[in-house]
């Protein structure tokens, strides 16, 4: 596979800056004396201890001798600790093909980032640059919308149903690229499809969960046309049952999926913790653009999550995930009975067996935007997001709204859903 094909020219002809160069070459040599690098005095330095205390009552702590690894400037690619789970992770739940050493460019590696939304942002100017058509879901999160189109890129949006993209549909929109995206030319020469942005597990918004083999009829497409996925996965622990659905990564033979975690469904969102796993050449110049940006993630959260995993190991993390899975899925459950009893005769939905959203489609209007005007909100204190805040192609009415059951207090649900219902008869 040829790497060099999915990546911008900025990034293929970037050379990391000379002090970073200098930091890597000290770091791998032992016994020399540093005074390239800017760091401070580590007498400066107040912190010298932490400990979290669990829900559980546990208690774990970092020393003072892990501390003084904490405080200061540490590797581009995360803790070692922490990168020596995400191993252990991705060979337990991923097992990927490309996890050994060939050196050729195509090894597995993986970098920490700050959160998934981060992680994106970094490797997007590494595959992502003006004037490309970028392949994403007909509904995707508006942030990853809205980074793109800041690119000069061109989105592309494939029909989607209940698991995700149709595989049809995606051969149609690559054989059909040019008339499809005509009209966003402008004078401009767009080029063809090289990248797929998918997250298909609890897709955000519509909630939906690609199975095994429809994964695998898109991976194939992906290698016909030779297209690169980004696989954007925070919810990938959270679905219902024991059985967790086989991510692209697992069944990546070419080195073509760079896929993205995230801590902040799984631990906690503050943490901020993400990372990028993927072929070796990718994760290279991930970095060199990280290190312009935030350097790397801040330490202490990441030693916070290396004492969880610690703590649970691959087992309590396999427990953990089944735990989420099902308290999720009852709080669904809970939602779809609410909403069936308040609005059945006036929205349509699929339950999701993943994820944290459900995805209503209001019945009798052709676009929801009417549940985000501010005097609704304020008049029905409620609050869900319009469908058009997540389309692909905005000029296009949706009639769909997302809503989070996953915070919603059980208690309140009764009365969250009625209002809802009161602002959706209100505006229709």
């Amino acid at each position: 596979l040829n790497f060099f094909r999915f990546m911008t020219p900025n990034t293929i002809s970037d050379e990391p800056y000379i002090t970073r160069k200098l930091m890597i070459i000290a770091e791998k040599n032992p016994g020399g004396i540093e005074m390239s690098a800017g760091q401070p005095s580590e007498n400066s330095i107040p912190l010298v201890g932490a400990t979290f205390r669990c829900s559980d009552g546990t208690q774990l702590e970092i020393t003072e001798e892990e501390m003084k690894t904490v405080t200061p400037y540490q590797s581009k690619y995360g803790l070692p600790q922490l990168t020596s789970w995400i191993q252990r992770i991705h060979k337990e739940f991923h097992s990927p093909p490309k996890m050994d050493w060939r050196k050729d460019g195509s090894e597995w590696d993986v970098c920490v980032g700050t959160g998934a939304m981060s992680v994106l942002d970094c490797i997007f100017p590494v595959v992502i640059q003006r004037d490309d058509v970028v392949l994403v879901e007909e509904y995707c999160y508006g942030p990853t919308k809205k980074r793109i189109k800041q690119s000069g890129a061109v989105l592309l949006g494939i029909p989607m149903d209940g698991d995700g993209i149709i595989p049809e549909k995606l051969r149609e929109y690559l054989a059909n690229w040019q008339s499809l995206t005509s009209a966003f030319e402008n004078g401009r020469k767009l080029r063809a499809p090289r990248v797929l942005i998918t997250v298909p597990v609890g897709h955000n918004p519509t909630g939906s969960l690609s199975p095994l083999c429809r994964k695998k009829e898109i991976y194939k497409i992906a290698q016909e046309y030779n297209i690169l996925i980004l696989e954007d996965d925070p919810y990938y622990f959270i679905q219902s049952g024991s059985r967790l659905v086989p991510s692209y990564q697992s069944m990546d033979v070419d080195g073509r999926v760079l896929r993205i975690d995230s801590m902040s469904k799984f631990v906690a969102p503050g943490l901020r913790i993400g990372w990028i796993s993927g072929p070796k050449v990718f994760i290279e110049k991930f970095t060199d653009v990280s290190l312009t940006s935030v350097t790397h993630t801040s330490n202490l959260s990441q030693m916070a999550v290396v004492k969880f995993l610690d703590h649970w190991g691959l087992g309590g993390i396999r427990d953990r995930a089944e735990r989420l899975g099902n308290d999720y899925n009852k709080r669904c459950l809970l939602a779809d009975t609410t909403i069936r009893k308040h609005m059945g005769d006036m929205v349509t939905w699929t339950r999701p067996c993943s994820g944290m959203f459900l995805w209503l489609k209001i019945l009798n209007t052709e676009d929801s935007m009417f549940t985000a005007d501010p005097e609704f909100c304020k008049k029905h204190a409620v609050y869900v997001v319009p469908g058009r805040e997540f389309a692909s192609d905005l000029s296009k009415p949706s009639p769909y709204i997302r809503l989070c059951f996953a915070n919603m207090n059980i208690d309140t649900m009764d009365e969250a859903i009625r209002r809802l219902k009161n602002l959706i008869q209100d505006g229709i």
